[in-house]
């Protein structure tokens, strides 16, 4: 009778030494969770990280994102914001950028490694947007090797020979690389070589002058050369066109046939005999109308001269623009050897740790 409640006794009391066994206390299921965690982080952090290094931009934006909303007031917050900062700097949204730059260097110390990189990414967008006013009146009195190179480089675009030439020496001795010092030596070589730039004579563009379009093409605007003498020589041919005025057929409205043809000859209608002859009327057999106007002329040698003059005139003062371009050409060179953003090695968080 009593043999079957106590098979359940045995089965129950069984079961749960079993699974008394497998029990995990609240610290370890905690410790598996926080594991579980991490690995969750480190991989979306890795894939952030790969979106970035291939240029996927706007994927990396997402993923970035992502991580802040799973992971709120998480340590990596700060470099997490740098690096959407920096994604929408690499995608072409410089105003998103800036404002989270500005986020960045808010939450950090101004010795902070990632405040600093924000500082320069802001710079470089001013750079490159143009604003150097703006990027010179910032850095001024700067003694940091990149703000230096960053001045030296506004320098140079504004063809500021002396003041470039200082800011790549003083970066040179800062820096105390070799590294470095290979970079800029090119660059003070071509600050160097622009005494040599062949420079445009005004006086000798006036004289080119002389022949239509030839001031343009000592200039070595070609086009505008091809431009000058095309209008010239179509306006002169205006010009050099006949002046005659012919016309054939009925007479024209607007002219008095009393002066063109007359109409009597002193003759008298006193009867019915008219004469047969028509010379009797005093009528040409013929009657061409030819007439030369002079001064048609004038006006297409008024606007060839017009156009010669004017040609001339803004050659003269197209001179120092032309001189200009000289230099920029031969900058140009020197930041195609070595662009700004070779200098910009600075140091940047990583979202990985290697």
């Amino acid at each position: 009778m009593f043999v079957k409640p106590r098979i359940i006794i045995v089965l129950l009391f069984s079961i749960t030494i079993s699974y008394s066994q497998d029990y995990r206390n609240v610290d370890e299921i905690k410790d598996d969770w926080q594991e579980h965690t991490t690995f969750q982080k480190h991989e979306l952090l890795s894939f952030c990280d790969f979106l970035i290094s291939d240029g996927h931009y706007e994927r990396a934006l997402l993923s970035l994102f992502q991580y802040l909303y799973k992971f709120p007031s998480d340590t990596l917050e700060v470099p997490i914001l740098y690096y959407i900062a920096r994604s929408y700097d690499l995608s072409g949204n410089p105003i998103l950028a800036n404002r989270y730059y500005d986020e960045v260097i808010n939450l950090t110390d101004q010795n902070n490694r990632v405040h600093q990189a924000a500082y320069y990414r802001k710079l470089l967008i001013q750079y490159y947007k143009g604003n150097y006013d703006m990027v010179l009146e910032e850095t001024e009195n700067e003694t940091d090797p990149y703000l230096i190179i960053l001045r030296g480089y506004i320098y140079l675009n504004n063809l500021e020979w002396v003041a470039a030439r200082q800011a790549f020496l003083s970066a040179d001795e800062r820096f105390k690389h070799r590294h470095y010092s290979e970079l800029i030596a090119p660059i003070m070589q071509t600050i160097d070589n622009a005494a040599e730039v062949p420079m445009k004579n005004k006086w000798q563009t006036l004289a080119a002058s002389v022949f239509p379009g030839g001031g343009r093409a000592y200039l070595q605007e070609w086009g505008n050369a091809g431009g000058a003498l095309a209008s010239f020589f179509l306006v002169s041919s205006l010009a050099s066109a006949s002046t005659d005025l012919n016309q054939s057929g009925n007479l024209s409205l607007t002219d008095n046939r009393n002066e063109l043809i007359p109409l009597g000859a002193g003759y008298q209608l006193d009867s019915n005999d008219l004469p047969n002859n028509p010379s009797a009327y005093g009528l040409p057999d013929n009657v061409q109308l030819s007439s030369k106007n002079k001064y048609l002329i004038y006006t297409p040698i008024a606007l060839s001269i017009s156009i010669y003059l004017g040609t001339i005139l803004k050659t003269y003062q197209d001179v120092d623009s032309a001189n200009q371009l000289l230099f920029r050409n031969h900058i140009r060179r020197a930041f195609e050897k070595t662009p700004l953003d070779s200098f910009m090695d600075f140091a940047e968080p990583n979202l990985v740790q290697n």
